[in-house]
């Protein structure tokens, strides 16, 4: 396997296998809402709760791998920033604002499901919190935005919690708040009268998944370990911890209380592994680096907002009905929609994310290096 160095040279090169994973997950968001989440949906194809905490875990790796080798530049909570509302803001508002233009033009109540959002719910990134308040998704369409929030308001904690917490505490706080999240959906689903969104759509109980994907990156940031000796073990570790939510889900059913609490620990934790053994040069790594995953890496984020848009516009065009595939004439809409939403999301990737993500790299890293207390800054 490939030797993962330490220096910030090493960590500032791609790995193009993550950004396969990302494309291959994108994919199977798409697959898992079009033909598995509808009402005549295929079970054997609802795989899009992997992907989302796929994308969690990914998102937390890649962005403490960042973090720590970019977080000693005076300007980088500056630039950091800047660059972060460049890449994620513009697609985001012009989707929140066309559903709710479409929503107050033309009306389609078969599309929409649940009680409607204010819009300052999505233009805070608030809408997590107003799911768990109100049990509902708020507009269909924008559901998948829920997850955006999570990450948004983690990416608020997230450089202070790794640049000043002391280096060789990291770790410790990372596992505590894995800890926590795990006892905090407990208590929500077995001591409180709290709707169960509470324990799925909210940062404080869902602070594993994204915890797991930043402690991956600080393990492989530390030179004391050598991971050669544990490389076999990264490879093979993410099939058990599968199998275990697994085996959960199909002995106690989907509604198992202990499946809800442990699933995303023992997922996040497999993906993890997964991301690492990726990073460290594993032979998967192969499989996971071609055209098309890395096509769909480029306009993922186009696709994750827009895919939903997309199929229920042409439904309720087309047919005047909900998103379904029971009807062979529902299949071929949603079918027509994969490409209509794969064209959409170029041409927004292409001529909006593009342009603005590029002009936020635009701001760059000081030469001036930020001033750390030693024991802060040494692992």
């Amino acid at each position: 396997m490939v030797h993962v160095h330490s220096s910030a040279d090493a960590a500032d090169r791609r790995i193009p296998a993550l950004d396969g994973v990302r494309g291959f997950m994108t994919i199977a968001v798409v697959v898992s809402h079009y033909f598995a989440e509808v009402p005549s949906g295929i079970p054997a194809l609802m795989f899009g709760w992997l992907a989302v905490n796929m994308f969690y875990v990914l998102s937390g790796f890649l962005i403490a791998r960042l973090i720590l080798n970019k977080g000693v530049h005076e300007n980088f909570f500056k630039v950091f920033y800047i660059r972060r509302v460049c890449r994620t803001f513009p697609i985001y508002f012009a989707c929140v604002f066309l559903i709710f233009a479409i929503t107050a033009l033309w009306p389609m109540h078969n599309t929409f499901e649940g009680t409607t959002f204010p819009l300052h719910a999505y233009l805070t990134f608030t809408q997590n919190i107003w799911m768990a308040q109100t049990g509902s998704i708020g507009q269909h369409w924008l559901a998948p935005t829920w997850t955006l929030a999570l990450e948004e308001q983690f990416y608020l904690i997230a450089p202070a919690l790794i640049l000043f917490t002391p280096r060789r505490h990291l770790a410790s706080v990372l596992i505590a708040m894995c800890a926590f999240a795990v006892f905090a959906r407990g208590w929500v689903l077995l001591y409180s009268d709290l709707h169960e969104y509470w324990a799925a759509v909210l940062l404080p109980t869902r602070l594993d998944v994204l915890a797991m994907g930043v402690l991956a990156a600080l393990l492989l940031h530390m030179p004391k370990i050598d991971w050669s000796k544990w490389d076999l073990w990264l490879r093979a570790a993410p099939l058990p911890l599968l199998v275990i939510p697994m085996l959960l889900k199909l002995l106690m059913g989907d509604d198992s209380v202990l499946f809800k609490i442990t699933s995303p620990l023992f997922v996040s934790a497999a993906c993890a592994s997964f991301l690492m053994a990726l990073a460290r040069g594993a032979p998967e790594a192969k499989n996971m680096q071609n055209r098309v995953y890395d096509f769909f890496c480029t306009i993922s984020y186009a696709v994750y907002l827009t895919h939903l848009i997309v199929l229920g516009l042409m439904h309720n065009i087309i047919l005047g009905v909900a998103p379904d595939i029971a009807s062979p004439q529902q299949i071929a809409v949603t079918l027509a929609a994969i490409p209509v939403t794969v064209a959409v999301s170029w041409i927004l990737t292409r001529y909006v994310e593009m342009p603005i993500t590029n002009y936020g790299r635009s701001f760059k890293w000081s030469k001036e290096l930020r001033q750390f207390d030693t024991k802060t800054a040494t692992a």
